[in-house]
């Protein structure tokens, strides 16, 4: 199961293929405050952690870039996207621009 809520310019701009994602993911930091409500990625183990019991076993990807309008809400249980994703994502956290934009928000 895919189910691809937005990933585009905006939450309800039409939605891109998860290439485009990647691809994104490779070029520009995310928002690191997003950190604080998943860290990006959130794993759906059991019935309590969701309002729709099929999203049980299921990976939901969530977030924003920083410098550009961009945002994607993602949610799957198909192990290849789950993995591509993962790892594109903590990449993009090892970034020096991402880890600058962190330290700005959270040296408060």
């Amino acid at each position: 199961m895919l189910e691809i809520k937005s990933n585009g310019t905006d939450w309800n701009a039409p939605v891109q293929p998860i290439h485009t994602l990647l691809k994104k993911l490779d070029q520009k930091p995310l928002d690191p405050v997003y950190e604080g409500m998943g860290n990006f990625i959130i794993k759906y183990k059991h019935e309590h952690q969701t309002d729709n019991p099929r999203y049980v076993g299921c990976t939901h990807f969530l977030g924003h870039f920083a410098t550009i309008p961009y945002v994607f809400n993602v949610i799957t249980d198909e192990k290849v996207i789950i993995e591509e994703l993962t790892k594109a994502i903590r990449i993009n956290q090892e970034r020096l621009d991402y880890e600058q934009l962190r330290r700005n928000i959270f040296s408060y």
